[in-house]
């Protein structure tokens, strides 16, 4: 990759080359398409001059938080006594000097509290003073309990803004629960809880300690909720009057899009603004809110973030479904569709549909990693510096891939650039043979799904493993793929490559159904098996590089049989084997060198280099005098080369929310994994793959901060609602 990537240094060499007298130049070399040594001399005296150039340059841009380099953020800070916490991250602290005037200004409120929680930690916060939700002995001076008789009383507008009644229940302030309001009454015991409690005087952490008058409770979200456009909807096979949301056929909750207004519109959030999952409650009262207005932009255009949207496809079109032709209930009489929320499904009460579906939605996960529709082009500041010889290079020229679900089926090139520009399923695809540079790459906000198809074969064989196969030409071959979601069958790489580079890749998983009669693997809704997607190598690669992916197993032939892989990098990601018995890694030659990465599932490994690491169960190092794990968690009883600072864990610990893939809580740690897993990374950070979330980081800075701004008397509680 280029070291000049804006031709800046380039172009500067150049304004001074041109300076020189023609004679001279003409004078300097006898051939005009080489450089003499007076032009070799210009041009490494400009490249310096660019360098002092631009930082001439960025000294304008210092002068201002929004723009200044990241370690000029502490010495503005000092301009305005911010007391910045060392441990955040880099737009924390700056937005933290950026809005220290209006933190302070706004001191002790609410509202300041959630904004600065907000935009501490980047994660959904709503903040309730617990006293308010006590029960107590009322006195002659409070005011009267009840809503006046009149709808359109002044009144009763106070008295909902005091939070002397609830908004749903009517519970009147310190008084007895009314649960005749279904979904008030679900709310209790979360943020927005109408209802009052007896005070609890222990210690304020998790679920308890909550209701005593010191206790301000930070309720926080902490998944992201990520979104994904125009996803191509699967009808269910057994019940064709309902399509599930995501692609791959798997019931998956949806949520919401956590927007809600900052700054000087700050309001305390509704349930329905938060990034949460949604519910059939929340649904029964805030499908308005939720959907996709019809006023709203085309598909692509930026707007007012919504949740839901549901297109339905006619003579190659797409049209918007307007909320009123959506039922907020399943028991609507007119018989209109309503979406299931909990479930991922959208039903219609009677006759099939046979019609298709396009829908927008959002899903819940932890990280930005796999493939979403998120922006991939972001960096990330904390990353270290991908070494050149793990770079895929300058891409070739791109090639046209027309739209439409079966595009892939025809892209089989050996040199060229493909860009995907929707998030469609693709049923049909092409091995590519004779690699030479070949990129296949999501365009960025994009999540297309590559759905291997399944074969025709007769029913008396077993089902034979479909394979997507890429195959290299060279020892110089280069192959990455990037932002794509795979499904259906392995993705298997032969040949020779110098080369492979998978970037914000899902390869799926797949999801193991231990509850069948005979364990197997799961099923869609249209009835196709949901089986792990491997990647398999039985070529010969020098360098093999995952980066923030999500993927089945990985297995490698051995080095010695001429195939193999000599280095597998990988980074952010995670690695599971969901089958029983199945090896996550399978790599008995080569190295394998790992960094902030969750392994699910056994590992057999010839030479081990990890960092910040979760091995959730047995490791096998065949050569443990090289290599070290560091800062990581491995299963007690593993072979490995030696450890430092790393914790064993004992087998059967239970350490997830979830090892289903497709469920917001994948791989995300249990608050029992401990603090030395939760913070056991280098930077005092969680192991495993969602170190870049730094979430135990961010909830200590956010405790130090709230020193600062908090009323006196007041304990803050943080409660973690995802």
């Amino acid at each position: 990759m280029a070291s000049d990537p804006d031709r800046y240094d380039d172009g500067y060499a150049e304004k001074l080359w041109r300076l020189l007298p023609a004679i001279y130049r003409a004078e300097d070399a006898p051939d005009l398409d080489q450089r003499g040594p007076l032009e070799e001399l210009v041009r490494r005296i400009g490249t310096q001059a660019a360098v002092v150039r631009r930082s001439v340059d960025r000294l304008w841009e210092d002068q201002s938080i929004e723009t200044c380099d990241d370690w000029v953020i502490d010495y503005l800070g000092d301009l305005l006594a911010t007391n910045l916490v060392a441990s955040l991250d880099a737009r924390g602290r700056r937005l933290d000097v950026a809005k220290t005037v209006y933190y302070r200004q706004r001191k002790g409120t609410v509202g300041l509290l959630e904004e600065l929680a907000t935009d501490i930690t980047g994660w959904g916060v709503r903040v309730v003073e617990m006293f308010h939700r006590l029960g107590r002995t009322r006195h002659g001076l409070d005011p009267a309990i009840g809503l006046p008789a009149k709808p359109d009383d002044p009144r009763g507008q106070l008295q909902r803004a005091q939070g002397l009644v609830g908004a749903r229940t009517r519970t009147g302030a310190g008084g007895l629960a009314d649960l005749r309001d279904v979904h008030g009454a679900a709310l209790s015991g979360t943020a927005f809880d109408e209802l009052f409690h007896t005070a609890d005087v222990r210690r304020g952490r998790g679920m308890t300690g909550w209701h005593d008058i010191p206790r301000l409770g930070v309720f926080v979200w902490r998944l992201r909720s990520l979104a994904v456009e125009q996803v191509t909807s699967i009808a269910d096979a057994t019940c064709a009057n309902q399509l599930t949301f995501d692609p791959t056929g798997r019931d998956v909750p949806l949520f919401a899009a956590g927007d809600r207004p900052i700054g000087d519109h700050w309001v305390s959030p509704a349930a329905h603004q938060m990034p949460g999952p949604l519910t059939a409650d929340l649904i029964r009262v805030a499908l308005t809110e939720l959907y996709r207005p019809a006023t709203a932009r085309p598909p692509g255009q930026p707007d007012d973030r919504r949740s839901l949207s549901v297109y339905r496809v006619f003579a190659g079109r797409s049209e918007l479904i307007p909320v009123t032709d959506l039922a907020s209930d399943p028991r609507d009489p007119a018989g209109r569709p309503w979406i299931d929320a909990e479930r991922g499904r959208l039903v219609w009460p009677a006759a099939a549909t046979g019609e298709t579906f396009l829908v927008d939605y959002h899903h819940g996960f932890s990280a930005e990693i796999g493939a979403g529709g998120y922006d991939r082009l972001l960096p990330d500041p904390s990353a270290a510096a991908v070494p050149a010889d793990e770079q895929p290079g300058d891409p070739p020229a791109p090639i046209d891939v027309a739209g439409g679900g079966t595009a892939l089926a025809g892209f089989a090139p050996s040199i060229g650039t493909a860009a995907i520009h929707d998030s469609l399923t693709y049923n049909g695809v092409s091995d590519l043979t004779a690699i030479e540079h070949v990129v296949l790459a999501a365009d960025n906000l994009r999540r297309p799904l590559i759905r291997l198809p399944i074969p025709v074969i007769p029913p008396a064989i077993p089902p034979a493993v479909i394979a997507w196969t890429f195959t290299g030409a060279s020892a110089a071959a280069v192959l990455v793929l990037d932002g794509l979601h795979v499904c259906g069958g392995n993705l298997v790489l032969r040949g020779t490559f110098d080369r492979v580079v998978l970037s914000c890749c899902t390869l799926d998983p797949g999801t193991w159904n231990p509850a069948a009669m005979i364990p197997t693997w799961a099923t869609a809704a249209d009835g196709r098996t949901l089986a792990a997607t491997e990647l398999r190598i039985e070529g010969s690669i020098r360098r093999l590089v995952l980066d923030r992916c999500i993927t089945g197993p990985i297995v490698a032939a051995p080095l010695a049989t001429a195939a193999g892989v000599e280095r597998l990098i990988i980074r952010d990601s995670i690695v599971q084997a969901a089958a029983p018995g199945a090896r996550a890694l399978s790599l008995p030659g080569g190295e394998l060198a790992v960094s902030r990465t969750t392994v699910l599932g056994p590992a057999h490994i010839h030479r081990l280099d990890a960092s910040e690491c979760v091995l959730a169960d047995s490791a096998t190092v065949d050569d443990c005098q090289h290599g070290c794990v560091r800062f990581s968690a491995y299963q007690a009883g593993s072979t490995l080369p030696r450890t430092y600072e790393s914790v064993p864990v004992v087998p059967g610990t239970m350490l997830f929310t979830s090892r289903d893939f497709g469920r917001p809580g994948y791989a995300q740690l249990l608050a029992t994994a401990g603090a030395a897993i939760a913070e056991g990374a280098k930077d005092g950070s969680e192991m495993g793959a969602f170190w870049r979330e730094r979430n135990a980081v961010k909830e200590r800075s956010l405790l130090i901060k709230y020193q600062e701004y908090l009323p006196l008397g007041l304990e803050p509680v943080v409660v973690h609602m995802t």
